[in-house]
């Protein structure tokens, strides 16, 4: 009788400590699987603020400041020349987001120098009365600032071709760098600014 009593004080005791286990290992698995869900988020969030400036040229470029936000939240801010005067907010779809993403890493822009402009001495030519513009950049913990003059060109304009004489003639690839060229353009194309700079004679 008393070797039963026992044996039963020690089976029920042994059933204790496998619940026990049991409970544990099935924490241990939330928990990893918590930890598991939490990184595979943080690869899926990309932290993403982008400022661009756009400045006064001798003539009616549109003068106007654009910021894009990682939850695709877009400002813009028309200053002169622009269709709208004053902030009007946007949203970016998180397609187009990952599309401006793709277009940063493209340009390689946090390798580019930090000032393409006339006192830069990385510009083969500078053309005189063309706009300027200012990009930063924070993309995952790298940042940057690039001072772009448009006025950067590979060759000198002729007479014939000057981006003053003849503005519609497609001067544009000139333009050094032309990567921070695109960049800058497709920047504007994601947003669609268009709708708040409205169209140029």
């Amino acid at each position: 009788m008393f070797i039963s009593k026992i044996f039963s004080f020690f089976f029920v005791c042994m059933l204790a400590v496998c619940g026990n286990l049991v409970l544990q290992n099935e924490n241990t698995n939330q928990n990893q699987q918590k930890e598991n869900t939490n990184k595979n988020q943080q690869k899926e969030t990309t932290e993403l603020y982008l400022s661009m400036k756009r400045s006064f040229c001798f003539g009616d470029c549109p003068i106007y400041d654009l910021t894009i936000q990682s939850n695709g939240k877009v400002i813009f801010e028309g200053k002169k020349y622009t269709k709208t005067i004053g902030r009007i907010e946007s949203k970016l779809e998180k397609e187009k987001i990952k599309q401006l993403i793709t277009e940063i890493e493209k340009a390689n822009f946090f390798s580019l120098d930090n000032a393409y402009n006339y006192d830069s001495n990385n510009c083969p030519v500078f053309v005189e009365d063309s706009p300027s513009i200012t990009l930063y950049i924070k993309l995952n913990g790298k940042e940057k600032t690039i001072n772009h003059g448009w006025g950067c060109w590979v060759d000198s304009p002729t007479e014939n071709d000057s981006a003053i004489i003849k503005p519609k003639k497609n001067w544009s690839l000139r333009i050094f760098p032309q990567e921070l060229y695109l960049l800058e353009n497709k920047v504007d194309e994601l947003v669609e600014t268009q709708r708040w700079i409205g169209e140029r004679k």
